[in-house]
């Protein structure tokens, strides 16, 4: 339990504030994307023009006040026998926004003030049989129709508020629903792809070098940025540091390995030179007990050899006698050598093709490498071995066994050294383990590629990619 809370600790102190919480990250553009939604909306709205004429009904103090402004036209006209024209433009009146009546028949309409050009007022035609209203259009705002009697007929009379804006949701309202639709679309998809982006690139690192390390390269890191304190940035950080952990684990082993190996080559030979005294003096009983012994040594001294030489192509510290040679010459000799062995094992060797071409390689480590890929294919077939070879872009050299093949989910460690298949490579079928492993190392040190796989009708295919030498 103290353990759980010592990891709990350590983890949320990673996060130096709530705000680099992932969970508050994505809370705060949740509420970004629609306040940006809205603004967007709000913005648009004031710019897109209104081209219809909407109405709300009138209520409230504003009512009263334009019920009470037509009492008193009435009144002024009637009880004091003055002209329509004449109470309009009295000093109360003009100092109020612009007063309209339009008449009942006719074109007879009256105002207080004169009226613009560019505003329309046969647009509010429509309401005189309606209650009073809040008439909304793209230039002005009407209260009104509020119905005069007078002498001279019947009249509506509206309040005009030139170049006033209706309220900000009525603008939604009046925006047309494509520019509606869209905007909300938009900058949802734009905030949206800038948060998952910012969310995904992280992931997106750690399984590159997920993939990278789990393929051998141990020097893959997630390129996490340092400013990142959330928990995906903590994860990112930690993942490099085991990353770094594994590494130096790794590289000690195979370091350990090698001085292990190298130190045993000098009692080894000490050994043989014993065996080889011995031989020289011991009887005949003795001689076959003297000769297993320098066969174990032998074999022992082989097994140390290719031991460091993994290790230094596995540390990249195998200098590469690099020359421009035919590789037609080097699989020829390596060829001739499995023949002879194939022979003797009554298997066939089937050479299709021919790589008359030159690389830069160190002839040795590529004949070392073809010449264990021959030997396991040998060992393992049942009648024949192919090889096919040939050129364009690349090399390409195909080896393939009619043997029973592996499982497919073994094929991916059989160029692990010392790895051994549980029903084929056994102590029994001699060898170490380890030409697989120096094979696939010192094609790699050439650039190439070794893949292993299955054929459908039975068998193990060892294809070998090479680079080519540009002219």
């Amino acid at each position: 339990m103290s353990l759980f809370k010592a990891n709990n600790s350590m983890y949320f102190s990673g996060l130096k504030h709530p705000k680099h919480y992932l969970f508050f990250k994505i809370f705060f553009w949740f509420w970004l994307t629609i306040i940006g939604t809205v603004a967007a909306l709000v913005f648009l709205s004031n710019i897109t023009a209104i081209n219809a004429v909407t109405n709300e009904p009138l209520s409230g103090p504003m009512k009263k006040n334009l019920i009470y402004t037509a009492k008193n036209i009435e009144r002024s006209v009637i009880k004091h026998k003055r002209s329509l024209d004449d109470v309009l433009v009295h000093p109360r009146l003009t100092k109020r926004k612009l007063l309209y009546l339009s008449a009942a028949q006719g074109e007879d309409a009256h105002s207080n003030k004169e009226v613009p050009d560019n505003i329309d007022l046969s647009l509010l035609n429509f309401t005189q049989n309606m209650s009073p209203q809040i008439i909304f259009t793209e230039k002005y705002q009407a209260f009104g129709p509020v119905n005069i009697n007078i002498p001279q007929g019947s009249f509506y009379l509206y309040e005009i508020d030139i170049n006033h804006q209706p309220p900000l949701l009525l603008r939604f309202k009046l925006m047309p629903n494509w520019i509606k639709i869209f905007i909300a679309i938009a900058a949802s998809l734009v905030l949206s792809f800038v948060f998952s982006r910012n969310l995904i690139a992280p992931i997106n690192s750690l399984k590159k070098a997920a993939i990278k390390l789990s393929a051998g390269d141990l020097t893959a890191r997630a390129d996490i940025p340092a400013s990142r304190n959330d928990e995906l940035g903590i994860l990112g950080r930690d993942f490099n540091s085991m990353a770094n952990q594994l590494e130096l684990l790794i590289s000690s082993q195979k370091r350990l390995l090698a001085d292990i190996s190298h130190e045993l080559r000098s009692p080894l030979t000490r050994l043989k030179m014993a065996t080889g005294l011995a031989q020289m003096q011991a009887n005949e009983p003795s001689q076959s007990y003297l000769l297993r012994i320098e066969k174990e040594a032998n074999q022992l001294d082989k097994m140390i050899a290719d031991v460091l030489q993994v290790s230094r192509l596995e540390a990249k510290s195998q200098a590469l006698s690099l020359q421009k040679q035919s590789l037609q010459v080097i699989v020829d000799h390596v060829i001739n050598d499995a023949q002879f062995e194939a022979k003797q094992n009554n298997k066939q060797l089937k050479v299709t093709g021919s790589v008359a071409v030159n690389i830069n390689c160190d002839e040795a480590l590529i004949a070392s490498a073809l010449e264990n890929l021959l030997r396991n294919a040998i060992k393992y077939a049942q009648h024949t071995i192919s090889i096919t070879l040939k050129h364009s872009n690349a090399i390409y050299i195909e080896i393939c066994d009619d043997g029973s093949g592996v499982p497919n989910e073994q094929l991916s460690k059989l160029c692990e050294p010392f790895f051994r298949q549980s029903d084929a490579r056994d102590r029994v079928s001699g060898g170490t383990g380890l030409g697989l492993a120096i094979a696939k190392n010192a094609i790699t040190a050439h650039g190439g590629n070794l893949v292993l796989s299955n054929k459908e009708q039975g068998g193990l295919c060892a294809n070998i990619t090479l680079p080519l030498i540009k002219e």
